[in-house]
This record gives C-alpha cells, structure tokens and sequence, in this order.
C-alpha cells in the first residue's frame, strides 16, 4: 500500500475523539467515517478482513500479496540480511493482512493529536498462539522461525517515525516523540485491543532481533512499569543494551565499547589450538599492531581505507590540516588511526553477519607480510580483506546478500540553514531514527583501541580522537546543544539492566550468538543465574539473526534451550 501523506492524517484526526493516555483503559471512541469506504479499498473481503474492519482504532483493512513486495520477496530478516536456506524447497503463503492502528502521537498528552500506525498480520487461526514481532526499524513481512515453531499467527507492528508510521510529518525533523516508551505505549494499545476484540484465547510471545530486539526486551520493561499483563513471554534475539560512557570529568557519551572491547577480545576466540579458527584469531588480533609497527603493512592498510573510504581518508586529511586537536600531529600516524577504525568496523560487519567458521581460512597468513617475502597477489589479498565488509565477503562466499535501494525524500525548511542541511542529511537515511535514538537513549557502540598500547607508535586514546569524528555522539551533539535531540545520560539502558536482575513479572528469553561483537552488550550471566524470570542462551554458530530452525545457524541444542524454556514460561 502506497505510504499516506501526512497531511491527510490532519482531516482524519478532525473526526476523532481525544484518546486516552498510556495507561490500562484502552476504551476510545470509533472513527465516525465511513467503513464501507475501507471496505472498497480491500482486495479480498474475508472473515479475517471483515473481524479487523471491526476492531475500534483499525483502518486501511487490506488483504496483500507479499510475493509482489518487492522490499519483501527475499525474505530479508530485520536488518535486511536473507537467511541462507535450509535446502528444503517450501512454497510459501506469501500473504498477509494490512491495516493502520489508530495511536496518539504523545500517549502522555492526547491532545497533541493522532497518527496510523502500520501493522501487518500473518494469519493462522483465532485459537492460535500469536507472536508479535516488535519492529525497531520499517517493517518486513517475513514468518520468523519463532511464529513457525508455535504455529501462531504473527503480528508485525511497525517502530514509530518508520516507513509510513509517522507521528509528525515526514518534513519535520525533530522527531519530537521518538522515545521508547512512547514505542511500548503503541505496542501495549495494539495488543491490548485485539487480544479484548480477537485472539482472545492463545498466548502471546514478543520477539525481534538487533534493535527489534531492544524493542521487545523493553517492551517487557515498561509492561512490568506500567502492570500491563499482554505478553506470555518475550524472546529478543542478539539485543545489546549499552548504558553509553560517564567520563571523569563529568561529560556523557552514548558511545559505548562494549561490543568494540567483545569483538577485540572474544569474537573468534576460544577454538581448538591450531584450528584454523584459532589460527584466524591470533592474525585477526595482530593485524592492527602490525599497522602500529610495520611501516610496510601500515602503507598497505593506509592504501586500502583510502580505497575504501576516500571521503573520510580526505575528512582526517582535512582535521590535520586545520592543526586540530584531535589529530596527533603526524599526518601518517592519523591516518594510521584511521586505517585501524576501518578494519575494525568491517570486522564488526563480518562476525555479525558471516559464520566464523565459513570465513576463518580467508584470514590471510601475515608471517610473509612481515618479513618482507610477500608476493603482489598475497598483498592484494591482504588490502582485500582490510576492508571487507560483510557483504563483500559474503559474494566471496558467492553467498550475495539482497540490498534494497536507498530512499530518499523531499523536506521543508523549518530551522537554520546549517541545522537543516544536517538534519536533512540525516533524515534522508532510513536508519536516521535509530541512529538519534541510539544518540537519545539506546547507546552506541564504539570501538576499542586498547590493543596498539604498547607498540610505542600510537595510543589508545590517540585512535579514538583521530576517529571521534566518525562516532554517534560527535555527529549529533551540536545538534543536542540547540535543544535537539537530548541525552538521557545513559539513564534507560543502566536501569533496564538493573532491572533484569531483579524483576519478578515478565518472562524473558534473551538469545545471543557468541561470535556476535554485539553480544558484548548482553545481559549479565548474574541477571540470568539469579532471576528465574530469566533465560539467556547462546549460539556458538549463530549469528546476528534469529533463523533458530536453520542448522547452518543455530545448532539443536540452543534450539532445544530456547524450546525449554519457552515451555517453562507458556504452560
């Protein structure tokens, strides 16, 4: 369905009455208009369509073919990555139902107005489990393997200032009211009012991966806050909870090395001595001490980040040539920094996205490299990998991934020239949202260059001036000082994780995969071994997805850990 205007969200709100705030009274008024008109506008007029149409808050009832969504018909997972396949052909029922939930744009202060929230539902029964994936970006339609598992039907509910879920006007680019609990807020309304209207008799599971997953771990937060009693259980998959950084002299930071220090320390680490993992592991770790102390191999890594990325090689240029204080004033040791930042950031792409194991053996031998045998092709291979991505490796692997297109859109002047051509420049990106939440109160992460101390060329502290420019927070607190955009100091994500050790009402599942740099960020093991509410499983294969059916990423014993304790929970 194509996106609504914003516009014509003002005319309809004319015609509603104020809803209520995020609280446990979900009674509101009915849209007054015609819903014979909704009903013109469907493909198929079903009992499904018809039980929808009926519910007070929906609109937009649609029947859809999900093999004709083009943003759809790969079966991307949450973050736009396909699952490889199982080797077992199934034909699919591709569609789905579509419909717009109507939700306050403020829950705390319905007099702000109203917008539709997109919601898809994948239907099985009226008796049958349902599992509602709580999105953290624009919404897919694919079944994930918890919704299979269950036989249950699945509700996908788009993340608020997502694809056409729009509490304010797509040119308006303060994002006002993207908060997670005003998310949970959406969530809470929505199931609420269908489990009172239909599914009145099955369980209820929440889950998502990566942010999604963030969104479905504090769903579980603000239910247990606000006595909300909706979901059975809630499974999010890989979600990293970041606090961010409180310096000594006071300042905050969103950015957080959690996952950085994982991904240097842990992320391949642990296999057979002499495994060609364990093997992988120890060049993996040398590398960034060897642009520390080979000037050759350092010229190489150079080379290869200026191929990559030459807007930001010419950025670091750019920063030693204004005599900044965050260059170390040495030309080549900046962008030697440099240089470690981008094989670092697409380590990260490639333990989160690419099992280890499939990839350990193109980790190239750097013994000829050091001593200065190497040939052409060997250092070829090496400036390759510097700075390969996941999905370059993955077409190595002739495993190419699916990449929709970017989507760009006008905006209207509301802010200073320079504020908006930033804000416009960030609004343009799709992700733009989750990178200010990440900003706001989510955390982000950041990498860990502990590694070169010691090597007597750069510092520690020296990489992470020469890369600030590169980092969440550099890029939005000039903004934060205008009144944009304010930090929570790290206030939700500390809490959420005090909260894991202690609550007592809602039942968790947290699943991470162990080579996922983002696991750094998990839930304690304490929160897990003291908190009977809580069950933490995690992967040796898995990556950054929640295909937990598919062997080639969850082994059957994590599969079973998870069926476990969904068992102790649902029954």
């Amino acid at each position: 369905m194509k996106q609504f205007k914003y516009y014509m969200l003002a005319g309809l709100a004319m015609m509603m009455m104020l809803l209520v705030g995020c609280t446990e009274d979900n009674s509101m008024t009915e849209y007054v208009g015609n819903k014979e008109d909704d009903k013109e506008n469907t493909t198929k007029t079903d009992e499904v369509i018809e039980a929808l149409q009926a519910v007070p808050g929906i609109y937009y009832v649609t029947l859809e073919d999900g093999s004709k969504d083009k943003e759809d018909e790969d079966d991307d997972d949450a973050d736009g990555r396909k699952p490889a396949s199982d080797g077992q052909e199934q034909k699919e029922d591709k569609t789905y139902y579509s419909f717009y939930f109507l939700q306050p744009v403020d829950h705390y202060h319905p007099e702000a107005g109203t917008y539709l929230q997109h919601c898809t539902l994948k239907f099985k029964g009226w008796d049958n489990n349902v599992v509602v994936y709580t999105h953290g970006y624009s919404m897919k339609v694919n079944v994930v393997d918890l919704s299979k598992h269950l036989e249950a039907n699945q509700l996908n509910i788009e993340h608020r200032y997502f694809g056409e879920s729009l509490p304010e006007p797509f040119e308006d680019l303060t994002m006002t009211y993207l908060h997670a609990d005003q998310q949970a807020c959406d969530i809470h309304r929505i199931v609420s009012t269908l489990k009172t209207h239909l599914f009145t008799t099955g369980k209820w599971v929440s889950t998502g991966t990566s942010k999604d997953g963030i969104t479905t771990a504090l769903q579980a937060y603000y239910s247990d806050l606000n006595g909300w009693s909706d979901f059975d259980a809630y499974v999010p998959f890989c979600a990293p909870f970041m606090p961010g950084t409180i310096y000594t002299d006071g300042t905050f930071s969103c950015n957080d090395t959690m996952p950085g220090t994982y991904l240097k320390d842990v992320c391949g680490n642990g296999y057979e001595e002499g495994s060609q993992e364990a093997i992988a592991y120890e060049r993996l770790r040398r590398i960034p001490v060897l642009v520390c102390t080979n000037k050759l191999v350092r010229e190489k890594a150079i080379a290869a980040s200026y191929q990559a990325f030459p807007a930001d090689y010419s950025l670091i240029v750019e920063q030693f040539n204004n005599k900044s204080e965050m260059s170390t004033g040495d030309l080549t040791k900046d962008l030697a920094a440099f240089a470690i930042q981008t094989y670092y950031n697409a380590l990260f792409t490639k333990f989160s996205y690419v099992t280890y194991t499939k990839w350990a053996g193109l980790v190239p031998d750097l013994t000829p490299l050091e001593n200065g045998t190497a040939t052409e092709e060997q250092w070829d291979n090496f400036m390759s990998f510097y700075t390969m991505d996941d999905e370059k490796l993955l077409k190595k692997l002739d495993k190419q991934p699916q990449s929709e297109d970017a989507v760009t859109r006008g905006a209207t002047r509301s802010v200073t020239e320079d504020l908006w051509t930033f804000l416009n420049f960030r609004r343009e990106d799709k992700s733009a949202p989750y990178s200010i939440q990440s900003f706001t109160e989510l955390g982000a992460y950041d990498l860990d260059y502990s590694i070169v101390n010691g090597t007597g060329y750069l510092t520690e502290l020296e990489c992470e001036r020469v890369n600030y420019q590169f980092t969440t927070q550099h890029n939005y607190e000039k903004i934060a000082a205008e009144g944009i955009y304010k930090q929570d100091r790290g206030k939700l994500m500390t809490d959420f994780r005090r909260w894991t050790e202690t609550e007592t009402t809602q039942p968790i599942i947290f699943v991470y995969a162990y080579n996922d740099p983002w696991t750094g960020a998990a839930i304690s093991d304490e929160a897990a071994q003291k908190n009977p509410m809580i069950e933490k499983v995690v992967d040796v294969t898995a990556t950054h997805i929640d295909d937990i059916l598919n062997r080639e990423y969850y082994t059957e014993e994590s599969e079973q850990a998870i069926t476990r304790a969904l068992d102790k929970f649902l029954k």
